[in-house]
């Protein structure tokens, strides 16, 4: 079910919903979050594999509330809307998400060597291009609906971009020298969400683990960890991700940590 809607990269929802086999894809010039759209929709019952895009978002977010700026015709800005049987917490989904993504993104744009941040940050040459958004809402202990979203800094951000993000930030433009199709980045996050949040039960598979270490960009590398319990950075060396999306940090005093919720800042 579609309505008419705008278009986006001079396809129709019709077309989109065609493209990507599905029953339905909302497209929106501009909106606050296209999270808080793909919630509503996932309320009023739409369908698994639903899909919100929009051509800007004013309050674009990331994880505990931090702004994401999504400025017009820059980047990707889509949600999708999935019906797991079973799903512990939202958080490490976005792990799966982002293996998913990356994977698909390297194999559509193979100059752009992207790498995953964890815990939802995704990265090439160091710098952030994109970021990752999983909520859920749970009814008693049983999943109602999970949503996830995109934000991908397809064309360079530009002026208006405060010095503090501009000098953390990329672009798939940008890493690759080629003015990249917003609809090949959608293609390639579309099948790589669904590579693994389609399922009933979103788990990493052994076979995953190899590709995991490949694409974590913060494998052996030097950071501080910010825990949400403590104020203090904690300065250590990530060791890797594991399966369940925890991330193993090793403190320079302590032993090793399975950290399930924090924040990495690179050195």
């Amino acid at each position: 079910m579609t309505g008419a809607g705008p278009s986006w990269e001079g396809h129709t929802e019709a077309d989109l919903v065609a493209r990507w086999a599905r029953d339905r894809v909302t497209l929106l010039a501009s909106v606050g979050s296209t999270n808080d759209e793909a919630k509503l929709l996932a309320d009023q019952d739409a369908p698994a594999g639903t899909i919100v895009i929009a051509g800007e978002q004013t309050k674009g977010r990331g994880r505990a509330g931090r702004s994401w700026a999504s400025p017009a015709g820059a980047g990707l800005y889509l949600s999708m809307v999935f019906r797991p049987e079973v799903l512990k917490d939202a958080g490490p989904v976005s792990i799966l998400a982002g293996l998913g993504i990356v994977r698909a993104l390297d194999s559509a744009l193979p100059n752009l060597d992207p790498r995953l941040k964890w815990p939802n940050d995704l990265y090439a040459d160091g710098l952030k291009f994109g970021g990752i958004l999983t909520e859920a809402a749970w009814t008693g202990k049983r999943p109602r609906y999970l949503v996830a979203g995109v934000g991908i800094n397809v064309r360079p951000l530009g002026a208006g971009i405060s010095e503090r993000i501009a000098r953390k930030a990329t672009s798939i433009d940008e890493e690759t020298g080629d003015t990249t199709s917003l609809l090949d980045v959608a293609d390639a996050v579309v099948a790589g969400l669904e590579s693994y949040l389609a399922a009933p039960v979103p788990v990493l598979a052994s076979g995953d683990l190899r590709d995991l270490d490949r694409y974590d960009g913060m494998r052996d590398r030097r950071a501080a960890l910010v825990l949400s319990a403590e104020n203090e950075p904690l300065p250590g060396t990530c060791v890797g991700i594991a399966p369940d999306g925890a991330l193993l940090f090793r403190p320079d005093r302590g032993a090793l940590r399975r950290v399930m919720d924090g924040t990495l800042i690179p050195e």
